[in-house]
């Protein structure tokens, strides 16, 4: 998506796709950091834009203020709203908005007309040096391009415990400029390595679409030492790839909390939401999950295996697309009942029902039998 030259602008399907991911997931992750004895938590917009669309609907800052206002138990630690936005007249827009709203006096909502990176390491210094790092913080980076979102600054975010980021990795733009000679340092500053060179001369779509996005991956894990990372893939109105969002986190829970938040959105656990779809659907409801699939993942990781319940729903967050609702009636109850048993369950207690799997001191047995290869 080209950056608009307008105040405000149309809201596209994807970019309201994007939105219900991170209203979804602030309504988990508000509660969670803001009830659980932090003193402050902070939320940090990159590139907040006016706040509304053209035609009214909210924009990424309010999505945020209203997610913590309209929580069932109201949040107790002081939570802190920093929304950056470089053009004036959409930072002004913004702050009026942000002056009529209606807050908590535990919340502040500050709008900063710079940029991102500017006012980033502002804010880091602002906080670090008053309380030796980040309060519990959940950035949002959602830039047009690649310029001004330098990888540095994400590290920087994960660095800190209790950090997230949902970052926009706009591929099309990336992948429309990675040639230009006038771009390398900014390529460099925007991947946090020179590597991407070698994805260049790379004419294959498919491979081309892997290489920059597994580079971001890794980097996200290697460099910026995330321990969960998953990716949400955005299709234009010509079924194009326009961009990912990438979620960074190192707590399980987060992950969880995100990857509900994105099977809201695409329920075939792809993680893909196109333009191409009816402008009129915004979930993409047709679809089930894989099951057959998610067997076969379960099977070549733990056949012939003991595992606990906990382990095995960790390894599903973590290492699979899909999500811990899908594993106990889906998958262990069938391979439980079948004949014959194709897992055995230890530990239970005596009166425990076959096909139930809540007791978290279970540990499956995975048999091993030629059905499971």
């Amino acid at each position: 998506m080209a950056a608009p030259n307008t105040t405000v602008w149309k809201l596209e399907p994807h970019t309201q796709a994007k939105h219900e991911i991170l209203r979804k997931y602030l309504n988990a992750w508000f509660p969670i950091l803001g009830n659980s004895g932090f003193q402050t938590v902070l939320y940090i917009d990159g590139f907040s834009g006016p706040g509304r669309y053209s035609n009214g609907e909210d924009g990424s800052p309010v999505i945020a203020i209203l997610a913590a206002i309209n929580q069932r138990i109201p949040i107790r630690s002081k939570l802190h709203f920093r929304f950056i936005e470089k053009d004036s007249e959409r930072a002004n827009m913004l702050d009026q908005i942000v002056k009529e709203s209606s807050l908590p006096a535990n919340f502040d909502a500050k709008v900063f007309n710079s940029t991102f990176e500017k006012t980033f390491y502002e804010l880091l210094n602002f906080y670090t040096t008053r309380q030796g790092k980040l309060p519990p913080t959940f950035a949002f980076i959602d830039p047009f391009g690649w310029t001004g979102s330098p990888f540095t600054a994400v590290r920087e975010i994960l660095s800190n415990p209790n950090c997230e980021v949902l970052f926009t990795f706009m591929y099309e733009e990336v992948n429309r400029f990675i040639n230009h000679p006038d771009q390398e340092n900014n390529f460099d500053l925007y991947f946090g390595t020179s590597d991407w060179k070698d994805g260049v001369s790379l004419t294959d779509p498919k491979k081309r679409d892997r290489f920059f996005h597994n580079l971001y991956q890794q980097q996200l894990r290697n460099t910026a030492k995330a321990k969960y990372v998953r990716s949400f893939q955005m299709r234009n109105k010509s079924n194009s790839i326009d961009y990912y969002l990438f979620y960074a986190t190192n707590h399980l829970l987060g992950l969880k909390k995100m990857k509900e938040a994105m099977w809201k959105i695409d329920e075939s656990g792809e993680f893909s939401f196109s333009d191409a779809t009816d402008e009129d659907q915004l979930l993409l409801l047709t679809n089930e999950p894989n099951f057959n699939h998610l067997k076969k993942l379960i099977i070549d990781k733990f056949s012939g295996k003991e595992v606990s319940i906990d382990k095995l729903e960790e390894f599903i967050i973590a290492e699979t697309p899909f999500r811990e609702t899908h594993y106990k009636t889906q998958i262990l109850r069938q391979m439980e009942t079948s004949k014959p048993p194709l897992i055995s369950v230890e530990n239970g207690a005596p009166n425990r029902r076959r096909g139930t799997y809540s007791d978290k001191s279970l540990v499956i047995k995975f048999n091993t039998n030629e059905e499971l290869i």
